[in-house]
């Protein structure tokens, strides 16, 4: 946590909350500069350690490079309401996102994106293939899908945990990518690996009908390299990240 961050946050929030506002925005921004808006839809989501009835998600109102740390609403997970705003708060996103903290306490953020690259592998028979160093490298963390509804299917919540279960990433069958992680580097990870081999496969599909997938023996590398460990993934580069995000987006802070 750097002192610049713990400096400037309102006295409402503590330095917990503050860090955790300022990890998710920056995935916001993220999220815009590598194109993986869908308008105002979509969502990224973060626990709050210190407040354990509590989460953050984004106001239903605001495109993702609007996105601040102090605009992040925080959110009940029992009722799906804003604590202390009256914002537009999207009932799907609340319904995906508080489900899925609530399934695994092991895991701190939830991204979940609707591109292009992910919503056509996940339409396509076998999903995710082993075609890329990328996709390889994700596969021991990936998990499927089946489309539903979240706001009329009364057992989708608990089905989208179920088949996430242990996992890091789910392919949304008809709907895109959801990620998580343990930190907001890990969860950023994972989505730009999973985001990076779905465009590679449709490259490829695009190009040829018989691709050249990796050979089991050459796959198990990047298998383990992808498989959860007790270090989460991303710690090396997430400096890099916020650097980036500092010099496109200043003011992310809010």
């Amino acid at each position: 946590m750097s002192v610049t961050e713990i400096g400037k946050h309102s006295p409402r929030f503590s330095d917990a909350e503050w860090q955790t506002r300022v990890d998710l925005a920056r995935l916001y921004r993220l999220a815009e500069y590598y194109g993986w808006t869908d308008l105002t839809s979509t969502h990224f989501s973060a626990r709050l350690a210190d407040q354990p009835d509590c989460y953050l998600l984004n106001s239903y109102d605001l495109m993702f490079d609007e996105i601040t740390a102090s605009s992040l609403v925080k959110m009940r997970f029992d009722t799906g309401e804003a604590v202390d705003a009256e914002v537009t708060v999207n009932p799907a996103g609340h319904l995906i996102h508080s489900a899925l903290l609530k399934a695994r306490p092991d895991v701190n953020f939830v991204m979940h994106t609707h591109t292009r690259a992910g919503i056509a592998v996940s339409a396509m028979p076998g999903g995710l293939r082993p075609l890329s160093q990328h996709a390889g490298s994700i596969l021991a963390a990936l998990a499927v899908h089946p489309y539903q509804d979240v706001t009329a299917a009364e057992d989708e919540c608990a089905l989208l945990a179920s088949d996430l279960g242990s996992r890091f990433i789910l392919l949304m069958e008809n709907h895109g990518l959801l990620s998580v992680g343990r930190t907001a580097a890990e969860a950023f990870t994972y989505h730009y690996y999973a985001e990076t081999a779905c465009k590679i496969q449709v490259d490829i599909l695009a190009a040829t009908d018989t691709p050249l997938e990796i050979p089991e023996k050459a796959l198990q590398p990047l298998l383990d390299w992808g498989r959860p460990g007790e270090t989460p993934l991303g710690g090396h580069v997430w400096p890099a990240l916020t650097r980036l995000v500092d010099r496109h987006f200043p003011g992310v802070e809010g």
